[in-house]
């Protein structure tokens, strides 16, 4: 018998029936599965990171893992952390196809993505599959997506003993046991199973079973009843929803659209500033497409040089934009300059047929200085 095998069989494990069966034909033959598992992936320009958890999970990485098509909570921690360390992800794709898997390091995972989510959006994907320990980690994320055909649920906890004491006689091994502590022989595969070991067994399956329907409660905002009430069972599209297992139906790809639209939004959102305006582009963009304001400020610029006997500054003033009323400004002041006369701001520069506004105005200022006098 494999020993890879005696180490999940001994164990509880949460993973969907049909798979621990699969898991212990599997190894039992020791054949291997050709399985390559794809690195943290970034979704091109939309800052999403694409986390894969396929296969069985486990604890640790194991040197076959990608060829029995397992992956590892510590693996899946690894790559989430250095997404939430990475400035340009803004948001976290669960990418879950798994049956299930290993109870330990599950829990400690499952409360790392949960508390993660204060700090990047984090999505579940079951693509295909989220069974047991596998939805103990969908559950955690904030929002769980499925297809139509995909299943999620198995929230359950199981364990087998091997007995393989009857095919040990028939191969003609006998195995002899010393030890010291009534319960250090519990669970010997070479022996049957006594009923102080099978009370124990159940024991510890019922204990992380509680733990585990308390871990989905809480993730899924469920209560222990509703979430024991699913009997362990597989739920899939709509009913998985109305069950309170999943929260929407969309395919990968759409997941993906969903997780960049919403990149999108968050990143104007958390950048999106008041534009500052070019005065030079403003005004190379004016004489380009020929804006009705631009061609109404240069106008009236040209009409002000020409009333106060300047023509040469309006190259000046369009060059350097200087808006109408800061020109007028200026012109007067260099006539003032010139004239020796204060010539008000206010003074109006309507063109009149009789005479030049700017000149009459210095007139009536230089007369009304004369009266005064």
């Amino acid at each position: 018998m494999n020993d890879i095998y005696l180490k999940f069989a001994m164990k509880p494990m949460m993973i969907e029936r049909r798979s621990f069966e699969w898991l212990a034909a599997h190894m039992a033959s020791n054949k291997a599965l050709k399985f390559t598992k794809p690195s943290l992936a970034n979704g091109g320009n939309n800052n999403i990171a694409i986390i894969p958890i396929h296969g069985i999970l486990t604890k640790r990485s194991g040197i076959f893992d990608g060829m029995l098509g397992m992956t590892s909570y510590d693996e899946i921690q690894q790559q989430i952390s250095a997404a939430l360390l990475d400035d340009t992800v803004q948001t976290i794709l669960l990418d879950i196809d798994s049956p299930g898997g290993e109870t330990s390091g599950l829990f400690d995972l499952a409360d790392f993505i949960y508390q993660a989510r204060s700090q990047k959006t984090i999505w579940a994907v079951c693509n295909d599959e989220a069974y047991s320990a596998a939805y103990g980690i969908a559950c955690s994320a904030e929002k769980v997506f499925i297809n139509r055909t995909s299943g999620v649920g198995s929230i359950g906890v199981i364990a087998s003993h091997i007995d393989q004491s009857a095919f040990d006689e028939k191969q003609g091994v006998k195995y002899t046991t010393v030890f010291a502590g009534n319960r250090k022989n519990d669970l010997n595969p070479h022996e049957p199973l006594t009923s102080e070991s099978m009370q124990t067994l159940q024991s510890e399956v019922s204990r992380l079973y509680n733990m585990f329907v308390e871990l989905v409660a809480r993730n899924r905002s469920l209560t222990t009843e509703a979430v024991k009430a699913t009997e362990a069972g597989l739920y899939f599209g709509i009913d998985a929803i109305q069950t309170g297992l999943a929260d929407e139906i969309l395919t990968f790809p759409e997941c993906i659209q969903k997780a960049a639209s919403q990149s999108f939004i968050r990143t104007i959102t958390m950048t999106e500033t008041v534009p500052t305006i070019n005065p030079d582009e403003l005004l190379t963009q004016g004489k380009i497409q020929g804006r009705s304001e631009y061609h109404t400020e240069a106008l009236e610029l040209f009409r002000l040089c020409k009333l106060s006997k300047m023509p040469e500054k309006l190259g000046d003033f369009l060059e350097q934009n200087i808006p109408v009323n800061e020109a007028r400004e200026q012109l007067m002041q260099l006539l003032a300059d010139r004239t020796g006369l204060e010539i008000l701001s206010t003074v109006s520069l309507e063109p009149t047929p009789q005479e030049n506004p700017v000149i009459q105005a210095a007139k009536a200022r230089s007369q009304q200085m004369k009266l005064t006098a």
